[in-house]
């Protein structure tokens, strides 16, 4: 587990990341990380990898995913996000691509990303991890599922009810890795963030676990520590069969003493 309160120019950002190999996994697939970006002190970056289970090398797919976004150099973000985002997803799924030639295998990994630039969010988005958003009481999903179900539900041809239990529901439709070419779903959100506002980052060994009723109640305790506990902790309980991984990102505005220390 990682704590850590990170201060931007005018809101001051806590991050926790927990991930835990669950109940029957022996490996665990999951890589996640946040950090500044590009040295910035009010770029923040939080990136969530599921690398994808029956592949081989799905644990090292997903940590090249993580690294290159949190670590990548080679271009300034300027007044882009949107563009640096598509291209530092396209580089790391040039190198996972690489990395399938080289072994040999096939490999794997689902992104999703949290971005912070003044004051203002972008999402980048491939597979089945999910982003969700918990601001003045209201939950939401951020996200699209890129699964066989997803893409049926979105078209209306099955029920949320039907959804649940279906054999094709972790199927994915979009993935990092597995062909030259991607399209990241990319957005930036048209509401500013607020004091108060969290972000929850996970992967589907969460929330295929935990209804969307629960998460959003276990995210709001006060102590993001036993959020992340909690949210972990539950889809254990409930059965465990995959790896569970949770980002939880915090905003909150800088006490005048912080800003004049800046």
């Amino acid at each position: 587990m990682c704590f850590s309160t990170l201060r931007a120019k005018n809101l001051s950002i806590r991050a926790i990341v927990h991930t835990d190999v669950g109940c029957v996994r022996r490996n665990n697939e999951d890589s996640a990380r946040f950090t500044f970006i590009n040295g910035r002190k009010d770029d923040f970056i939080a990136v969530l990898a599921d690398g994808m289970g029956g592949y081989e090398h799905g644990e090292e797919a997903s940590e090249v995913m993580v690294n290159t976004l949190c670590e990548d150099r080679s271009e300034k973000m300027g007044k882009n996000p949107t563009h640096w985002l598509l291209n530092t997803f396209r580089k790391a799924n040039r190198n996972i691509y690489a990395l399938s030639d080289e072994y040999g295998a096939v490999m794997g990994t689902t992104c999703s990303t949290l971005l912070i630039w003044k004051k203002k969010v972008w999402c980048a988005h491939i597979g089945d991890s999910r982003i969700y958003m918990l601001s003045k009481g209201k939950f939401n999903q951020l996200t699209c599922d890129h699964t066989v179900v997803g893409e049926l539900l979105r078209n209306g041809n099955m029920t949320t009810a039907e959804a649940l239990n279906h054999p094709q529901r972790n199927v994915l439709t979009k993935a990092i890795g597995t062909s030259l070419q991607i399209e990241p779903d990319i957005f930036r959100l048209t509401t500013p963030i607020r004091k108060g506002d969290r972000f929850l980052l996970c992967s589907d060994g969460l929330y295929d676990l935990v209804s969307d009723t629960e998460i959003c109640n276990l995210l709001s305790q006060d102590s993001l520590r036993k959020a992340a506990l909690s949210l972990t902790e539950t889809a254990k309980r409930n059965g465990g069969h995959d790896n569970i991984t949770v980002i939880i990102v915090e905003i909150n505005e800088k006490s005048k003493k912080e800003c004049d220390e800046s």
